[in-house]
């Protein structure tokens, strides 16, 4: 076998290693990708999952926030429909019968309720 000969062998040796290498190498990066994106995409899936608990969180102690400020005025207007009662219009006594009064303390109920109901379900959440 003349030199030549022996290069063009050594060279097609080469290029069908080379060859072989390069597409074993494509197959393990295409693997390695496709394991990568997966695993992107579960951790894509779960952190959307976090966040939308979180937001929902959030949401629950805004609305308390808000029945607790709604819970907070009536009693204030409880106390000024007392006082209205027994200073302005002179009554001797006032009790949970009274009209203006029953009508208040029926709407904190409601907040209440409204309230615990939020409490409950944030509770539940964590």
């Amino acid at each position: 076998m003349s030199f030549g000969e022996r290069m063009k062998e050594l060279l097609g040796q080469g290029l069908s290693a080379s060859k072989e290498l390069a597409v074993k190498a494509g197959e393990r990066a295409q693997d390695i990708g496709g394991k990568g994106f997966q695993a992107s995409k579960e951790l894509f899936n779960k952190a959307g999952a976090k966040a939308q608990d979180l937001g929902e969180k959030g949401v629950l102690m805004l609305e308390i926030r808000q029945l607790e400020g709604q819970a907070g005025k009536l009693i204030s207007r409880l106390g000024s429909e007392v006082y209205s009662l027994l200073v302005e219009r002179r009554l001797e006594s006032v009790s949970a019968d009274t009209p203006e009064v029953k009508t208040v303390l029926g709407e904190i109920a409601l907040i209440r309720e409204a309230l615990e109901k939020r409490e409950t379900e944030l509770k539940n959440r964590k």
